[in-house]
């Protein structure tokens, strides 16, 4: 799958279809990993913190502490988990997702303008690319309110060491944007599950396909720049292990590093749980109270060795590709 620049140059009526019949790949291994692992996050942030947030949801369920725990780990995996699947991937049509959506069109302004007029009397939308005008908004609006839960929960996590005025204001930001970011869901799951014209897409983010009729008819313009697909070159699976270990390590010993820094408070259960986790494998020269310890040397010992070895094998692939 490309996502060229002269794709926003095809013909807005007519196009070339390079797949007449059968089904079209559409999301890699790796965007359906980043999109699931994000969404599975989301899911527990989002029935957690409405619990925290709801005094009628807290009386009703109770165990205001251990939601607490389920939303602070599930806000590391929100976190941390796309970045560690992506790594674990392929880095590059993630990066083809990107310059997707950022590249708009004229077509892209048609569709969104008159959308909902279009739509209430069965006029055709103008023809478009991977993502339609909607989705790309939909991309950004997730990227941008995935780093303000970030920033905001993290001041309310770290409640102590942030002005009361500045905490205030993160938790109105925090659960104003819960709300959005709730209504953005259930039309995304809406469209995505039920609605009879786009239903169909909920193949491509769980299987990987779509039908070519079915992308002729909604994104004409990508079925038109799609090539050749190349079969997955040798060693492909063992650089994937690979990516994983190594990105799992170097997450984990980013985050004993930023621990260390902001000296977190040890005594929180969330806290001491993730501090026992991020510190293996260096637990031998550190504390086994806190796991954290500014010049750890055989975690970062560690982490070289495995982007050795991850270059190594690499290279070999490279190797019997070429």
């Amino acid at each position: 799958m490309t996502a060229e620049t002269h794709v926003l140059d095809a013909p807005t009526r007519s196009v070339l279809d390079p797949f007449p019949a059968g089904r079209v790949p559409r999301f890699t291994r790796t965007e359906r990993g980043v999109h699931w692992v994000q969404a599975a996050g989301f899911l527990v942030l989002l029935i957690t913190g409405f619990v925290l947030a709801l005094p009628q949801l807290e009386s009703s369920i109770g165990h205001r502490e251990l939601m607490r725990e389920f939303h602070l780990t599930a806000a590391f995996f929100f976190a941390f988990g796309p970045a560690v699947v992506a790594l674990a991937g392929d880095r590059k049509s993630l990066g083809r997702d990107v310059a997707d959506i950022d590249a708009w069109d004229p077509d892209d302004v048609r569709w969104l303008i008159p959308f909902p007029l279009l739509r209430l009397f069965g006029i055709q939308t103008p023809p478009q690319g991977r993502f339609n005008a909607g989705q790309k908004l939909n991309a950004i609006f997730v990227a941008w309110s995935t780093l303000t839960f970030v920033v905001t929960g993290f001041v309310l996590w770290q409640n102590r060491r942030f002005p009361s005025e500045v905490v205030s204001q993160s938790n109105t930001i925090h659960t104003l944007l819960a709300y959005v970011a709730l209504a953005a869901f259930l039309g995304h799951l809406y469209l995505a599950t039920a609605y009879p014209k786009t239903r169909h897409s909920f193949r491509a983010i769980t299987q990987g396909w779509v039908n070519s009729d079915w992308a002729r008819e909604h994104h004409p313009k990508w079925l038109a720049s799609l090539g050749a697909t190349r079969p997955a070159p040798r060693y492909d699976a063992i650089r994937t292990g690979m990516q994983i270990v190594l990105g799992s390590a170097i997450s984990l010993f980013l985050s004993r590093f930023i621990f260390f820094a902001i000296g977190a408070n040890t005594t929180d259960k969330v806290t001491g749980r993730l501090y026992d986790v991020t510190a293996w494998p260096g637990v031998a020269s550190v504390s086994p109270k806190t796991g954290v310890q500014v010049g750890d040397w055989p975690a970062l010992a560690y982490v070289l060795v495995l982007m050795l070895a991850f270059l190594a094998v690499d290279q070999l692939r490279k190797l019997t590709t070429s």
